[in-house]
Parts: structure tokens; C-alpha cells; sequence
């Protein structure tokens, strides 16, 4: 009897694994018990109508259990303070949704899952690498195993949103962006049309500058990572934007540096890669993509949402009698790498940017909200979010299919080969960064000036002992 049993428990395992359900060992569920809990929910990023379907179903799969969703937070600092203060304070929500770059700071405020719903090998096999070098950590309640922190609904990177016609018109002979950087730039010079009023008629990218491009930082960190740099030593005790080298073509780089100049050099008018400026776009909101939806930018870099606000601004702006492209010019193109993807065995690198769901270490209901987590996300869930928002997903088992799709494919396609940049405190970093690129892009100070302040700055957020990075995967080797 115990060996049919057993038997019986491999095959639901196995088949849990293989259909895309929770990869938990044993029922951890709260169905049909007598016991009423509440569970609190705070997320940041999606409406409440994305989630709170899936919320509804497990809620009727579970009748002892309530769920409440909080969503209603103005901004990512305020939402990280209201984490940390109602947490510190001993209360909080049981469940949140983080940026993956949080986890560095605030490893110790979540308590990972517990070893009997599921094992590090598991989650393996069941999610993508970036979210096991995030997510599968050290900890030091339990020195002897890895424990996972968090469960990923999807993973986004930045693509190349181009207008065809232009594209075609200057470039004949490929009509898309290209594959490489260096392309890329003869791309958008041989693009750029001088104009009047704002310097440009029509610029080839929109790049070089972080108070009026959406996602110009986010550009810059990809870049770092392309360049094979970091923004820490290996053991996150300093900041390393100054020190650290690395090896590139047989020659010794500063690789932030490197990413600094690069960039820049689409915002400086002493530059043959100019093609951007502060009258180029309006710093506020919708920036770039209002000036890509009227056809005065032939490339942009966007997040998988990008399309659905091109193709709202282009409904908004045609009812008011201005001209805008049409829906059916917009294009999305992978992500420029320094190696060609097609002869260089080197890995390709798009910054990874997601949110992870994870629990409280002040929650009373551990297990059940973890147990809600791996529910969130299965398969079948993954699917539904996925239809819902049309973000990449976070598991293996979806990618071949999403990467079908004739317009979010190319960012399922690059899921496989994302990775996070380790940021400590990253809306503090962000700021330092944003602000150090600004600066370059004004001629208010000198790359090296510019370098040499934002180093020091984020020094004095680093903890002393410093912070553990990625896993399995370390940081780059410091060279001098």
C-alpha cells in the first residue's frame, strides 16, 4: 500500500511539473477546512483587474479564505516606504509584488518558502535562469540550502520599436534596425533629417538624454551589462563605477564608462551620433512615444506595454487631425548587441525588468500565501496574465508559443538570455544614475566629474558588510 502511495505521489509530482501546475510536495491548500483567514495583498504596476480574477478563483477553490488586494500606490518610493515602515513596525501586508532589483535591500523582510512545497530544482525547471539568479539565494536563518524568495508572473526586456516606411525609405537594404550597435548608429544617423525648430526633423533614435526618453535609463543599464560591467565590486561592499575593468576584444575597458560615452553621444551636437535633444520631446509623460506616434522618431526602446500606448496615442492624436503613422508601421525589433548574434559565441544580454511576488516574514499565514503564490503561478495563470497585460512570461514551458506572437514575440525571445543588473537601493540609484546622465547630456559636467560624483554617492548606500548578489552566476571579475 505505502509503495502505490508513493508511486502515486511521483506521477502527481511529475505531472505537476510537466502541465505547469505548483510544483509543491504536498497539499498546503486551506480546502475545506474550518479555519477563516484573511490574506493582504500589495501589488504595484498592474491594475487591480488583471490580478483579481485569478485572486477570485483561488478564493472559490479556498471558501475559509479572503483575499485583499491593495493596488492604489502613487509612486514606487511611496510604495517602498509604506513596505518598509508598516513591516518594520511588525504589520504590513502577507504577500507583495517587488521590482526584481529590490531584493538586494530587502532580502530579510520576506520569508522564502518553505523546503516542503517545493525544491530549488523545481523551480529550475519550471522558471527562467534570470529568475533563479535573483530569486535563489543564500540566507542566513538557513545557512545550509538555497532558498527561493519569490515567484515571477513575467519578465520584460527593452526592444527596438522602429516606423517601417522610414526605415525602408533609408535603409533599403534591411528595412529594420540592425542587429548590431555599430549598425545601429550608421542606422540612425543615415536616418536623421536637420530640421528647424527642435534641431531635427526627424531623428534616427531617441537616445542620450533620461528627463524626456521614458526608458533612457533603463537603455544606459543595458548597455553596462552589454559591456560586461557592474555597477558594485564582487562583494557589494563598494560602488565600481570608477575601478572596474574588464576584458573586451583583447583589450582592457572601464565598461561603465564605455556605456556612459556611448550613450551620451546621441544627446552632445559635437557628436556624429546627435540625433536627440531637450526640445525633442516634452519631459512629461508621454514623452518619446508621442513624437514616434507622429513619425519625428524612426527607432525608440520600449517595454512590451510600449505598443499598446503607441497604438492609444495614435487613435488620441488622429481624432484631433494630426497626422500620425499608421498601425500597421509600427515594427519591434530585438535589442542591438556589441557581437553579432549570429557568428559570436558570445551570450547575448537585455536587462531583465520584472516584479516577483514573495511573503512577509511578519505574516501569520506563511504557508498559505505561498501556497496562493504558486497557485499565481502556474501554467494556466501565467497564460491568463499573459492575455491580460501580454507581458513575456517567467516559465519555460510558455516561451515557444509567446514567441510566436506575431507582435510581442521578440520580447518572449529574449527572456532566455536576461539578466538583472544588481542595483542596492534602486530607486536611490536610479535617481544618482539618472541625474549623473543628465548632467553629460548638459554639458553640465565632464563624463569623468560625472563618474566620479555618482560613485560616491552610491557608496554611502551600500551596507557595510555589503550585499550578496546574483547566484549562481557571480559579478565580474574586477581587473586592475
Amino acid at each position: 500500500m505505502k509503495k502505490t502511495i508513493s508511486l502515486f505521489l511521483l506521477l502527481s509530482l511529475f505531472s505537476g511539473l510537466t502541465s505547469g501546475c505548483s510544483f509543491f510536495l504536498k497539499d498546503t491548500s486551506t480546502k475545506g477546512k474550518a479555519a477563516q483567514i484573511t490574506l493582504t495583498y500589495y501589488r504595484f504596476g498592474d491594475d487591480a483587474d488583471v490580478i483579481r480574477p485569478l485572486l477570485d478563483s483561488y478564493q472559490a477553490a479556498h471558501p475559509g479564505t479572503t483575499i485583499q488586494l491593495v493596488t492604489k500606490f502613487p509612486s514606487y518610493q511611496i510604495y517602498e516606504d509604506t513596505l518598509i515602515n508598516e513591516i518594520a513596525e511588525g504589520g504590513g501586508p502577507d504577500l507583495f509584488s517587488v521590482p526584481n532589483t529590490w531584493i538586494y535591500k530587502h532580502q530579510k523582510k520576506i520569508e522564502p518558502m518553505p523546503e516542503t512545497m517545493g525544491t530549488v530544482d523545481q523551480f529550475r525547471q519550471n522558471f527562467v535562469a534570470t529568475a533563479d539568479r535573483d530569486l535563489v539565494r543564500p540566507d542566513s536563518r538557513y545557512p545550509t540550502a538555497l532558498r527561493i524568495f519569490g515567484i515571477p508572473l513575467f519578465v520584460d526586456t527593452l526592444a527596438v520599436y522602429y516606423n517601417k516606411p522610414q526605415y525602408e525609405d533609408r535603409i533599403p537594404n534591411r528595412g529594420r534596425p540592425a542587429a548590431l550597435w555599430s549598425d545601429f548608429v550608421a542606422d540612425s544617423i543615415a536616418l536623421t533629417k536637420p530640421g528647424t525648430s527642435s534641431g531635427f526633423e526627424v531623428s534616427g533614435t531617441a537616445l542620450g538624454r533620461t528627463d524626456n526618453i521614458s526608458h533612457g535609463l533603463d537603455v544606459f543599464y543595458n548597455l553596462v551589462l552589454q559591456y560586461g560591467g557592474s555597477l558594485y565590486n564582487q562583494q557589494g561592499t563598494s560602488a565600481a563605477l570608477k575601478t572596474l575593468m574588464v576584458k573586451q576584444n583583447d583589450q582592457q575597458i572601464y565598461p561603465f564608462a564605455q556605456a556612459l560615452n556611448f550613450f551620451a553621444s546621441f544627446a552632445r551636437s559635437d557628436s556624429s551620433n546627435y540625433s536627440w535633444n531637450s526640445s525633442s520631446a516634452s519631459p512629461q509623460s508621454p514623452q518619446e512615444l508621442l513624437a514616434f506616434s507622429r513619425g519625428q522618431v524612426s527607432s525608440i526602446f520600449g517595454y512590451s506595454d510600449a505598443y499598446a500606448q503607441i497604438t492609444s496615442l495614435i487613435g488620441g492624436t488622429s481624432r484631433q487631425g494630426i497626422k500620425t503613422i499608421a498601425l500597421k508601421d509600427i515594427g519591434i525589433a530585438s535589442l542591438p548587441q556589441f557581437q553579432d548574434p549570429s557568428i559570436s559565441t558570445s551570450k547575448r544580454d537585455a536587462l531583465a525588468t520584472y516584479m516577483f511576488e514573495t511573503v512577509s516574514r511578519n505574516s501569520k499565514y506563511q504557508k498559505e500565501s505561498w501556497d496562493l503564490l504558486l497557485f499565481l503561478g502556474n501554467k494556466k495563470n501565467q497564460e491568463f496574465y499573459n492575455q491580460k497585460t501580454h507581458k513575456p512570461t517567467s516559465r519555460r514551458d510558455l516561451l515557444d508559443t509567446q514567441s510566436k506572437d506575431p507582435i510581442y514575440g521578440v520580447f518572449a525571445q529574449q527572456v532566455g538570455f536576461a539578466s538583472s543588473l544588481p542595483l542596492y537601493d534602486g530607486v536611490r540609484v536610479d535617481d544618482i544614475v539618472s541625474r549623473m546622465l543628465q548632467s553629460v547630456a548638459d554639458n553640465a559636467a565632464t563624463p569623468k566629474d560625472a563618474i566620479d560624483a555618482a560613485d560616491a554617492q552610491m557608496g554611502v548606500l551600500l551596507p557595510k558588510n555589503g550585499f550578496v548578489g546574483p547566484g549562481p552566476h557571480l559579478q565580474p571579475q574586477v581587473k586592475k
